[in-house]
C-alpha cells in the first residue's frame, strides 16, 4: 500500500470548514494524507487559523489533525496538479465533451492503482454548491461520477471524498498492477497543449471562438494515449519544427540562402 502516499486529494473552492475537517477524517480512515485546498473561501482559512480548539474543521477531523496541520493552500488548480501523472476530476453534471472517459468509482480506483506506484495522482473535488468549472475539469485525464438516485444526485463533499478514498484503499489492498511506462506529469502535458493551441490557431485549423472546443477534443484524444515524458517531448518538438518550417520555408538545420 506504499503508493497511497502518492494520492493527493484536492478540494477546489471549499466553502464550509466542517466539510474540510470531515474530508480529512475520511482520508485518514483510508490511509491517504496529502490534502490541498485551491482558493478556499475566506471563512475556511479563518476557521483553520483557530486550530485546534476553536476550529470547526479540526473538531470534525477526529484523529486526522495532522492532515490539516500539513495541508497546502494554493490559488489555482494547475498549481495543485502540476506534478500529477494522473488527474481525476469529479462531477455530477453532463457536458458535451469531456477530456477523458467518464467512469464509476471502482474503475477509477483501478486506474489510480496502475498510475500511483509511478508517481503523483490528484483526485479533484469541486465546490459544494457548483462543483468544478469546465476549465478546471478540462485538466483531468479521467472523470469519475458516483452513481446516485435521480431525486438527490449530489453528495456532500466529505461523503464523496470518503467513497472515493474507500475505493482507492480497496484497490491498494488488491495484488499490484503490472508495471507500466511512467506517464508524463500534468505540467508537461499543459506545455504540450499550450503549444498545440498556438499551432492550430496559426495554421488556421480553428478560430478563437471555436478554440476551446478544439483543444478539449485534442486533450481527450491525447489523454487516451497515456503519454510518457519522452512522447510529450517528441510531440512538442514536432510542433516547434512545423511552426518553424511554416514560417521560414526550411528546417532549422538547413543553411540559409
Amino acid at each position: 500500500m506504499n503508493w497511497l502516499e502518492n494520492v493527493r486529494i484536492v478540494l477546489v473552492g471549499s466553502q464550509e470548514p466542517m466539510n474540510v475537517g470531515a474530508a480529512a477524517r475520511a482520508m485518514q480512515n483510508f490511509g491517504i494524507s496529502d490534502l490541498w485546498l485551491v482558493a478556499p473561501e475566506p471563512r475556511v482559512l479563518e476557521d483553520l487559523a483557530l486550530r485546534p480548539g476553536g476550529s470547526m474543521a479540526y473538531r470534525l477531523a477526529v484523529h486526522a489533525e495532522e492532515i490539516l496541520d500539513n495541508l497546502e493552500v494554493v490559488q489555482a488548480l494547475p498549481e495543485a496538479v502540476a506534478d500529477a501523472r494522473l488527474v481525476v476530476g469529479t462531477t455530477v453534471r453532463e457536458r458535451e465533451i469531456y477530456t477523458g472517459p467518464v467512469v464509476g468509482p471502482r474503475p477509477m480506483a483501478q486506474r489510480v492503482a496502475e498510475v500511483a506506484p509511478q508517481g503523483r495522482v490528484a483526485v479533484v473535488f469541486g465546490r459544494e454548491t457548483s462543483g468544478l468549472t469546465t476549465e478546471e475539469i478540462d485538466l483531468s485525464q479521467l472523470i469519475v461520477r458516483i452513481p446516485t438516485a435521480p431525486k438527490q444526485p449530489s453528495l456532500n463533499l466529505a461523503q464523496a471524498v470518503l467513497l472515493l478514498c474507500y475505493e482507492i484503499f480497496g484497490a491498494a489492498s488488491a495484488p499490484p498492477a503490472p508495471d507500466r511506462p511512467p506517464l508524463a506529469e500534468q505540467a508537461a502535458l499543459q506545455q504540450l497543449f499550450d503549444d498545440l493551441r498556438e499551432y492550430i490557431l496559426r495554421i488556421g485549423f480553428t478560430d478563437e471562438n471555436r478554440l476551446p472546443y478544439a483543444v478539449r477534443r485534442f486533450r481527450r484524444l491525447l489523454h487516451k494515449a497515456s503519454l510518457t515524458p519522452g512522447e510529450v517531448q517528441f510531440l512538442r518538438g514536432f510542433l516547434h519544427q512545423s511552426r518553424w518550417y511554416a514560417q521560414h520555408g526550411r528546417r532549422k538545420t538547413d543553411p540559409e540562402g
